[in-house]
């Protein structure tokens, strides 16, 4: 395989990635992409955490709806994320599911192949590996969380 051929994979995904790590969280604005009823994490000045449902926004404060609606001024605010929609175990669930997937067809077609070489590969080793990693990527996935307003220091 030609080196050129090697790095537009990594070119093309360094190109789509620019985007998302250009996203300027310093704007207020950014706020008004939140959905109504949307779970969102609110981070305070004096460190403390708010967790609710997002209620709404203005150029001065957002409101958040928790047991009641409480609006937080602006200046108060000093972190807005997005809670994310699934829960990490069940993630994990999804992704070793999904290994379970991926490692009996990976046994079906590179195990049989093994076998017929005569190497003796359980096909547990293949369907293992697929778990494992299936799981381990479902772990590590976001689940549609991140910040959407970080106010700059």
């Amino acid at each position: 395989m030609s080196f050129k051929r090697q790095m537009a994979p990594m070119i093309l995904l360094a190109i789509l990635a620019v985007p998302a790590l250009a996203r300027d969280e310093g704007n207020w604005s950014n706020l008004r992409s939140l959905r109504p009823e949307e779970r969102i994490v609110v981070i305070l000045s004096d460190q403390k955490r708010m967790e609710g449902r997002f209620a709404g926004v203005s150029d001065s404060n957002i409101s958040i709806r928790a047991d009641r609606v409480v609006e937080v001024p602006k200046e108060n605010v000093v972190r807005v994320s997005r809670r994310p929609r699934i829960g990490r175990s069940f993630r994990v669930v999804i992704g070793a599911a999904i290994g379970v997937a991926v490692g009996a067809v990976v046994n079906g077609t590179i195990g049989q192949y093994f076998r017929n070489e005569a190497h003796d590969i359980s096909p547990a080793v293949f369907i293992g590996a697929g778990t494992g990693l299936g799981a381990g990527l479902g772990a590590l996935s976001s689940g549609g969380s991140g910040t959407v307003y970080r106010r700059h220091p």
